[in-house]
């Protein structure tokens, strides 16, 4: 499938070995100044450090003409990860450790959440495919798309259509042709996000299961060892429970033993890290959402933005001019963490997400947010 894979990695090893050579100089701020006179932040120089060392590996596959096929594009992408995998096992390829824990994980049976139909909506009405990420309002977006399809499941007994007599995915025939959307979420904040929904909340951790490694977090879960007694509460003795900045940090040490689909980079979802270039609509979560929300409600008309603001309520925040909010207001996901940040993130903690997150910022177009730069500068002033 991949195309001289060797010259491939081969380059890819030649462009680390560049990247460190540079001879970077520290500058007063904490930032690198290399032998060009090239200024990085200090938060630009973990991304892109990070991203050589790790995502600059994954096998590029661009000899295959299925990309933005839908199911074929999911069963083409994991297959190409598991080749990255196997490549980076069989010659010892030296990549930080939660990068192969994370390869091993999204290439298991379940793909981790991450090679699997649901993350894919899909409608004729307007004619529009979608890219729904986890932490990115993806319930919001299951509402929109059951609206737009709603038609479909009237007296209709398709196991498609659930209990909700709705589906996310179209009973009508898709053409080839359909145009592609994605919203996508600043990393540090969508990482956040999901930790207060997810691990924070005790209920919510004990019952889902998905502030992983379980073992960890929610050992009352019936894990049991190798002699079939439940592992203790590691959380116990050392009390973080309920204390925000400690918690978050053990756990963002901790989380890569394990990767849960909320937390795995945006990136990888829909193959976005080679197709986002061929998407007809990327809109951002974040400060102007509601107006990406009505950029995207004109793009594609139709029932579209009626439905939209049903959900969203966009078009009174565009008519104020209220930049704002990131989601629908009152939403139990929308958990405006960009509020929340000072509260929970460390300069340390920024340090290692931004580690785990490069592929989001150097393949999405994203920015490091001002306030994770300037906690990286506050820590060496």
């Amino acid at each position: 499938m991949v195309i001289n894979q060797t010259t491939y990695l081969s380059a890819v090893s030649n462009n680390l070995t560049t990247f460190h050579s540079a001879g970077f100089s520290a500058a007063a701020d904490g930032g690198r100044t290399n032998s060009d006179n090239q200024y990085y932040d200090d938060a630009d120089f973990i991304v892109r450090r990070s991203f050589q060392q790790s995502y600059a590996h994954l096998l590029p596959c661009d000899d295959n003409p299925s990309w933005m096929k839908a199911a074929e594009t999911t069963s083409i992408a994991k297959i190409c990860t598991q080749q990255t995998r196997d490549y980076i096992t069989s010659e010892n390829v030296t990549v930080p450790w939660w990068f192969q824990t994370l390869l091993r994980d999204i290439t298991s049976r379940a793909g981790g959440g991450v090679y699997v139909p649901w993350h894919h909506f899909y409608t004729t009405k307007p004619l529009l495919n979608f890219c729904t990420i986890d932490k990115v309002a993806t319930t919001e977006w299951r509402k929109v798309f059951c609206e737009l399809n709603k038609a479909d499941c009237v007296n209709n007994t398709n196991r498609a259509c659930n209990k909700r007599k709705c589906t996310y995915r179209t009973l009508q025939t898709m053409p080839t042709e359909a145009p592609w959307a994605v919203f996508v979420r600043d990393p540090l904040e969508r990482l956040l996000s999901g930790f207060l929904d997810k691990c924070f909340d005790a209920t919510a951790r004990i019952r889902q299961g998905h502030c992983e490694p379980n073992v960890v977090f929610n050992p009352k879960k019936g894990l049991d060892n190798y002699k079939n007694i439940p592992y203790p509460n590691l959380l116990e003795s050392i009390e973080v429970e309920g204390k925000g900045k400690l918690m978050f940090e053990a756990w963002v040490d901790i989380m890569p033993l394990k990767w849960n689909e909320h937390f795995v980079p945006q990136a990888l979802h829909c193959d976005l890290y080679r197709n986002i270039g061929k998407y007809h609509f990327v809109g951002k979560m974040g400060k102007d959402f509601y107006f990406d929300l009505d950029r995207m409600a004109n793009r594609f008309g139709g029932q579209l933005p009626e439905i939209l603001n049903n959900t969203f309520g966009y078009m009174d925040h565009v008519k104020n001019e209220n930049h704002e909010n990131t989601g629908k207001q009152g939403s139990q996901h929308a958990k405006l963490a960009s509020e929340k940040v000072m509260r929970f993130y460390s300069a340390r903690t920024v340090r290692k997400a931004l580690e785990y997150l490069s592929i989001d910022y150097v393949t999405l177009g994203l920015d490091v947010p001002e306030w994770a730069r300037q906690m990286l500068k506050n820590e060496t002033s």
